[in-house]
This record gives structure tokens, sequence and C-alpha cells, in this order.
């Protein structure tokens, strides 16, 4: 790669790996990144719409339009994407790193009675790289006008989107541009839009069973907040020890259990909606006998889990990477890559063998 920005004297450039990275790699120029690929392919619009989960059931017209940094009155404040179709209105607000918009920010947004008028379909996302706080989703719920639904998305969720998106029609081009948005992100941006590709955590005999059968997972604030997928290392379970699934992670939030809140989001399916109710209900019960129901808690809500015939134990870890050295006990934050999964895997079915 010849292309280099910014040359000094004091130390060398990273050569260009995107042409989204010409546009820069600050917030805005994300923003620009995302808003070029939502206009350039509707279908993969509308599976960024049903994602954020504010306006249920509603499919993309195809004389839709997205606008970057939209302002409509200087009192209302500048809107990162706004994505509408004459029936529907979105309004997403984009944050990276720790920060997240305010619920003043949000709801001056909202206030805009102009600007949603005539629109059936009404829908504020706050898309961030952490998940809000409690009391900014309270605060924005409590106050939020009549018809306009609230979400929170975040980055790793989009990523994970385009990363399994094929482009319609088969488009070269498309293709193309979807590589070098997915390059932007995860070579270039170095946002780090997800903090573990498999997390690994000890699990006994009762949170498995929640895990199995309400595919959620529950953890405190210090763990990892954005992993891609979660293996339970089952413990004290005889010859079922080990890790024998894993489940890709569709969301996180930050709740507290003795609330009795519901799922705020779209679950992907019926089935998803049902067992994450009954994983929620069988959360709280086990947060009041343990006694951390009052305090914040990080939710893992997982898709349906896929099994691993032989279960993988510490001591294949210590075959497949004699140099390693697994405690006991599974450190809080413990992760995998896809790739040493894989091989932990191999060892395992050579040694059976």
């Amino acid at each position: 790669m010849r292309l280099h920005i910014g040359k000094n004297h004091e130390e060398g450039t990273a050569p260009v790996q995107s042409i989204f990275r010409l546009a820069g790699r600050d917030e805005d120029a994300l923003t620009y990144a995302l808003g070029y690929s939502l206009a350039h392919d509707r279908e993969f619009c509308v599976q960024l719409v049903r994602l954020l989960g504010v306006t249920p059931r509603h499919t993309l017209k195809t004389d839709y339009r997205v606008y970057l940094q939209e302002v409509t009155d200087r009192g209302f404040g500048r809107r990162d994407i706004v994505i509408e179709d004459g029936e529907a209105r979105i309004v997403i607000e984009a944050k990276i790193g720790g920060a997240e918009p305010t619920p003043d920010q949000l709801l001056k947004y909202a206030k805009d009675k102009e600007a949603w008028s005539g629109y059936k379909r009404k829908g504020l996302v706050a898309l961030t790289q952490v998940e809000l706080s409690s009391a900014t989703t309270d605060k924005m719920l409590a106050k939020l006008p009549e018809g306009i639904l609230f979400s929170n998305v975040q980055w790793h969720q989009v990523v994970d989107l385009a990363l399994r998106y094929k482009p319609s029609g088969g488009s070269e081009v498309s293709r193309f541009l979807f590589e070098e948005f997915i390059r932007y992100i995860r070579s270039d941006y170095h946002m780090g839009y997800y903090d573990a590709e498999i997390l690994i955590q000890d699990v006994n005999p009762l949170n498995a069973e929640i895990f199995k059968t309400g595919w959620m997972y529950v953890t405190n604030l210090i763990d990892k907040k954005a992993p891609l997928y979660f293996a339970p290392y089952f413990t004290k379970q005889g010859q079922g020890s080990g890790i024998s699934w894993f489940s890709r992670v569709l969301h996180t939030e930050v709740v507290t259990l003795a609330e009795n809140k519901a799922f705020g989001g779209k679950p992907p399916s019926d089935e998803h909606r049902q067992k994450w109710n009954k994983g929620l209900a069988d959360l709280r019960e086990r947060a009041k006998d343990e006694n951390f129901d009052s305090k914040d808690v990080r939710l893992f809500y997982l898709d349906k889990p896929i099994s691993i015939p032989t279960p993988i134990t510490k001591k294949d870890f210590k075959a497949a990477k004699p140099t390693s050295s697994i405690p006991s006990q599974i450190p809080k934050g413990f992760s995998l890559g896809f790739d040493e999964l894989l091989g932990f895997v191999g060892a395992r079915e050579k040694a059976a063998t």
C-alpha cells in the first residue's frame, strides 16, 4: 500500500487500508461510512432497521432516504443519521469509545414536533460502543413523547450484521464496499467494537440450567462488556464438565434485577422471547436468594446454544498449549479466539482417536 496520511518527522504513519479512511477516523467519519453503506444497499438498511427494533414489522420502501448530519432548526441540534421513507422516521445518535449521548440531547431531538410530523412510525436510537447506563435509559423511557420508540444498539452488533451480510444480487461493487467498511472499523479505526471473541467462564449446575433453558448469562460490570460469543465452562457436573456449548451474544444490558423489567428491544423470534423471559425469571430468583438483586449487573442475551460433541476441559487446554497455565478456577475475563477454540477441539478429537 503506497497511500499514507500525515507524514511527519516524529514517527511513521500507517498506510490507508480502506477508502472510508479518507473521510477521517473520528466519530463523524464512522457515521459517514455507515450512512453511505445504508444508502448504497437497501437490503442492508432493512436489516439494520430490524436490528434497531424501533419500527416493528416495518419494511423500508424503495424510495427511502438516508441523511447525515441533519439539521432542521438550530434549537434542536444536529442528528448523526436519519432514515426516512415517508412512513417511518428513525433518528440515530452515534457515539464511540466510552461516550454516551445524554438524555437531554436525545430528548431534544424527540421534541422537534415538526420533524416527526406525518410519520406513522418513529424511532430514536443511541448507537454506542458501550451499554447505556440504566439512569439514561430510564429517563428516556419516562420522558419520551408518545409514539416515539427508543432503543440502544452497540457498534459490535452493527459490525456483526455487516460481517454476515451478503450484498444484494451478488454485486461485486457492493461486496467491495462492505469489505472496505468492515476493514475500516476493524483495521483502521481501532475502535474495539468487541472486547473478546469467545468469553469463557466457570458456570455451576444452577447457572448451567439457566444458560441451557433461558439462553442468558449474568456477570458483574468489571467483566467483558461485548464478547461476540459466550462459552460456559460447566463445573461439578461429572462427565459433562468442561466446555460443551457456546452461544452468540445478541445483546448486552446493564440492569438491576429487582426492578423486574422485561427486555426493552425486539427479540429475533418468539422462541427467543420465551427463552429470555424464562431466563430473566430464573435469574431474578437466583439474585434474590444470593442477595445481589439490588446491584447493577450485566446480562448477556444469547442465541440458541450450539453443542460441542465432546466437552473441552482444562486438560485439553494444557495438551494443545503446553506452555499455558490454566488455573483451577477460570479467572474473570478469560477469553479465547476462534482459532484457539478450534485448536482445542482438534486436539480433543485427535486424542479421542
